[in-house]
């Protein structure tokens, strides 16, 4: 094995698109502008994923091919992947519906109660103290959560063709992050079992086994979606990006049984843009947020990228001493060398951009992903 390859793919919701659009690039057999060994597909043994690259995740290790999953993404809608919770009533259905129609262009339907994901708390959310309960109840109903992820659940297995046994027999590993409602913690959980790479103790921190309602528990953005409860565990999940958006430790450890003097080739996939170095500076990082809308945007990518950040710097540090090493030429290696390869769009993807899945957009981040792929490929390996 001349290197170890591994795929991270981001949280971003509706986008995304910009991970299938990653991930057919890497997966055509005749690049262009690269050396001779990055030509070929660059077909990864071990795949990360947090909240929708949970999603994307499991259909590529489940051996989903790249044309595939770009045609699902440019075939889903919103209501594909959310409803309204069936809690909801009236003045509150009616307000939700105008100001999500304000972001999406679709009619949210409401969840039928048997195939919602949320649960429906003991009290009514009263929008003002002097109302009566009842007319919370009535208008107002009872729900602590925007939107319902049933839709998704049944999405994953109908377009997604989510399959349990499948991914568990795959030659790949997947590892999804999320994060325990209850002690903040992150969570993994694996179609493999996963050792410190230093200790080869399992790690605590990764539960075996995915199911469809574990990559949901991946996706549960808070306040958003519902929590989701994890029966084995005994524990509510949300979202992993809240803590890792890009967990690259737990990727290293999963490669625990290769040699270390097998280099790793590591491709993050962010929804966030990226620069470094001599890169030209984003066209709107070069002034102030103009708006809310953009507030929340810049506030939301500097959140998820800041633990990528961190986690970036510790790798160079490794591989520092990884070339010490060699330089001493002390085998066996303790350290491995880690090449991180950024496929990032050259700007900011809109925050609404999360809950809003429409197919004319994901066809332009695709697009847009799979120029950001190559743009990193051609400048890694020349």
């Amino acid at each position: 094995m001349d290197t170890i390859r591994a795929l991270v793919l981001s949280g971003g919701g509706g986008r995304g698109a910009f991970h299938a659009g990653v991930y057919k690039y890497l997966m055509e057999s005749n690049k262009i502008n690269v050396d001779s060994p990055h030509t070929k597909e660059w077909d990864p043994q071990v795949i990360v994923g947090t909240s929708i690259g949970a999603v994307n995740g499991a259909a590529i290790a489940q051996g989903m091919p790249a044309d595939d999953l770009v045609d699902v993404w440019k075939s889903l809608e919103e209501t594909d992947i959310q409803g309204l919770p069936p809690g909801m009533r009236g003045v509150a259905r009616w307000f939700a519906r105008k100001a999500f129609g304000m972001i999406m262009d679709a009619n949210l339907p409401q969840v039928k109660p048997q195939d919602a994901t949320s649960p429906i708390p003991k009290d009514f959310w009263a929008p003002l103290p002097i109302f009566s309960k009842w007319w919370g109840e009535r208008f107002i109903g009872r729900w602590i959560n925007l939107l319902d992820t049933g839709p998704l659940r049944k999405t994953l297995h109908t377009r997604f063709k989510f399959d349990a046994e499948k991914l568990s027999a795959s030659a790949r590993t997947l590892l999804i992050a999320a994060t325990n409602v209850q002690t903040g913690e992150r969570v993994m959980f694996s179609n493999r079992e996963i050792r410190n790479r230093e200790t080869g103790e399992a790690r605590h921190d990764v539960v075996m086994g995915i199911s469809a309602d574990r990559i949901l528990a991946s996706c549960s953005i808070p306040l958003v979606y519902p929590w989701t409860f994890d029966p084995e565990t005994n524990a509510f999940y949300w979202d992993g990006a809240l803590v890792a958006n890009t967990p690259i430790g737990v990727a290293l450890d999963a490669m625990r049984e290769v040699p270390t003097d097998v280099p790793a080739e590591i491709v993050v996939a962010l929804m966030t843009p990226w620069w470094e170095g001599d890169d030209p500076i984003p066209h709107t990082a070069r002034k102030m947020p103009e708006s809310f809308g953009d507030a929340i945007t810049w506030t939301l990518d500097w959140m998820l990228l800041a633990s990528f950040r961190e986690r970036l710097r510790l790798i160079n540090t490794y591989n520092d001493l990884a070339k010490r090493e060699r330089a001493e030429g002390k085998g066996p290696y303790k350290y491995r060398e880690v090449k991180v390869i950024i496929a990032a769009p050259d700007d900011f993807l809109p925050a609404e951009r999360i809950i809003d899945y429409d197919g004319n957009v994901s066809a332009d981040l695709i697009k847009q992903g799979y120029g950001a792929a190559q743009k990193a490929f051609e400048k890694t390996f020349k």
